[in-house]
This record gives C-alpha cells, structure tokens and sequence, in this order.
C-alpha cells in the first residue's frame, strides 16, 4: 500500500518570498538612490545640459514608481502571511500526529 501524505515544500515558498523581497529592494535603490546620489554628484556643474539631466532626473521621481512598489510591498505582505499561516498549520499538523515539521 502506497503511503499517502501532503509534501508542502516551505523551503521553496519562502525562497520565493525572499526573491521578491530582494527585489523590491533594489528597485526601491535604483529608483530612490539612483536619482539623489546623481543629482548630488551634478550639483556643482552649471550647464544647460547639466540642468537638462536634472530636470530628467526630477521627471523619474513620479507616482508610477511609487504605485508600483506599494503593490509589490502589498503582494509580498499578502505572501507572508499565506506562508506564515502554512508554516503554522504545518508544525502544529506534525505535532498532532507526532512527527517534524519541515
């Protein structure tokens, strides 16, 4: 008889969550950092081409980056709580049944 059971590869799921999390990060770096460190860097030059780079650099600081990386935040906090819920209907499965929780 084949022995039947529910394989939740929490490892994998958690993984996955932290790739997002990185991600969102350095998003948040390269639209954030990015434009304020180059803009710093600029900040002594005048030219009209210099100005021209500012006023671009301005232009990428909208809410478009800002919706996005809230619905990032949102799906990650969403994922979280999903895994979280897993990870803890798990361990109390393998309790109740006297194995481990992976």
């Amino acid at each position: 008889m084949q022995e039947q059971r529910i394989k939740l590869d929490l490892n994998s799921l958690e993984n996955t969550l932290n790739q997002l999390r990185n991600g969102i990060d350095d998003f948040k770096n390269y639209s954030t950092t990015f434009r304020s460190s180059t803009q710093d860097r600029l900040a002594g030059f005048n030219s009209d081409f210099v100005t021209k780079v500012d006023a671009l650099l301005n232009s990428m600081n909208d809410d478009v980056n800002e919706d996005l990386i809230n619905q990032m935040e949102m799906i990650y906090q969403e994922g979280k709580t999903i895994f979280d819920k897993m990870k803890k209907l798990d361990e109390e499965v393998a309790e109740a049944i006297g194995g481990n929780p992976k």
